[in-house]
């Protein structure tokens, strides 16, 4: 009898070994496969032409390139350190000499996915977009700049986009225009600003595109030494479309925001 109970408590200390051995492995598999995932999406964003980049080195490219990489900078690092520890001090083939919380698996899978899905360019926009014809009269735009502190308005001729309308280009109109110090209004409409204005780099891109499309197009302007004035975003990316949300370089500073928010509610 008492070489029962001795057996029987062998094989249940020796169940819960082997059972915490396999959580362990679990882990370390879900981490791995987390791990390399981001591994190969950092590459994508950085050099796409290419496959064998050192996880660090393609981390810090991304990380001047994309928000959602430079906000999780910090985290994303540690796991390229846990990840080394892990894959080069194991100590046997089935013990590592670090595990995995829970909580560091459910965070990596979390930022994992945020980024092979992120968030939409709209998801920054201003929206709605209130835009103007070509024949609005500018006593009526000049009311929405007082009542709403709006400074740009993308002005269409019917369903195609014709300029971008802005409170520099009003005030250029207005400049060029005083007499006896004083300017009349009546009959202006927006075709006469935007005859004044100079030209704007204006971008598109539809619904569907992402914060890294955003950020890649306001990159490549960077490196054309163009100053990208805004990007509209339509149903379809088309000029001939009205828009749905409009986006500037003050955008940006809110996909660190948008960010924070996804990885902490995903």
């Amino acid at each position: 009898m008492r070489q029962l109970i001795v057996l029987l408590y062998y094989y249940h200390f020796r169940g819960v070994e082997l059972m915490e051995n396999l959580l362990q492995g679990e882990n370390v598999h879900r981490f791995e496969a987390a791990y390399n995932r981001i591994h190969n999406k950092l590459i994508d964003l950085v050099y796409p032409t290419r496959r064998h980049i050192p996880y660090g080195e393609a981390l810090h490219s991304a990380k001047k390139l994309h928000n959602i990489v430079k906000y999780n900078y910090d985290i994303l690092r540690q796991f390229g350190q846990l990840r080394n520890a892990l894959v080069h001090r194991k100590i046997r083939n089935d013990f590592y000499i670090a595990e995995p919380h829970n909580e560091i698996v459910e965070e990596i899978e979390k930022i994992c996915e945020l980024l092979y899905i992120p968030p939409l360019a709209l998801s920054i926009a201003s929206q709605p977009v209130t835009t103007y014809t070509t024949t609005t009269p500018l006593k009526i735009i000049l009311n929405k700049i007082k009542d709403k502190g709006f400074s740009q308005f993308p002005i269409y001729d019917e369903n195609e986009f014709q300029g971008l309308l802005t409170e520099g280009g009003i005030a250029n109109w207005l400049a060029c225009n005083i007499i006896n110090n004083s300017v009349s209004l009546d009959n202006v409409t927006a075709i006469d600003i935007l005859k004044n204005e100079k030209k704007h780099n204006v971008r598109f891109l539809s619904k569907d595109c992402s914060i890294y499309d955003l950020e890649g197009t306001f990159e490549k302007s960077f490196e054309e030494n163009l100053k990208l004035e805004a990007i509209i975003i339509t149903h379809s990316g088309s000029t001939k479309q009205k828009p749905i949300g409009i986006v500037t370089s003050w955008d940006l500073v809110k996909i660190d925001h948008t960010t924070l928010s996804i990885a902490s509610h995903v």
